[in-house]
């Protein structure tokens, strides 16, 4: 049962971080006019920030002492962030997709990649 309520929690606090991240984004080009590249970087440091609290209290429980998941986190944040603004970047260069579009494949990008490496690394002890 412990695995199907990590589940859930695992799926809560990402859809509720996608939430915050999608509404800032689209909050912040829609409403302020602000370019699609820096509203998503925007959004994407509050939503990770969200992300790790949740995560690190919530969903994994993790007993990893919090300076070092908080540093692996940041690294795993941090390449999240470039992830996110290449694809972002180069992919409304041409201004032929919608931005919407384009935030919703670097979203998917994103999550593939926070997954894998907080389950694998961020919140596990070294073995």
């Amino acid at each position: 049962m412990a695995k199907y309520s990590f589940i859930l929690r695992f799926l809560f606090v990402g859809g509720s971080t996608a939430f915050i991240f999608l509404g800032l984004t689209f909050g912040l080009v829609e409403g302020l006019k602000v370019s699609a590249f820096l509203a998503s970087t925007f959004a994407c440091i509050i939503a990770v920030s969200y992300n790790y609290l949740l995560h690190y209290h919530w969903t994994f429980e993790s007993d990893v002492a919090h300076r070092l998941s908080l540093i692996r986190f940041t690294l795993m944040g941090v390449g999240g962030i470039l992830l996110n603004g290449m694809i972002m970047y180069f992919g409304t260069l041409q201004d032929t997709v919608h931005y919407v579009m384009v935030q919703f494949c670097a979203g998917l990008a994103m999550v593939f990649w926070s997954i894998c490496l907080s389950y694998f690394w961020v919140f596990r002890a070294s073995r």
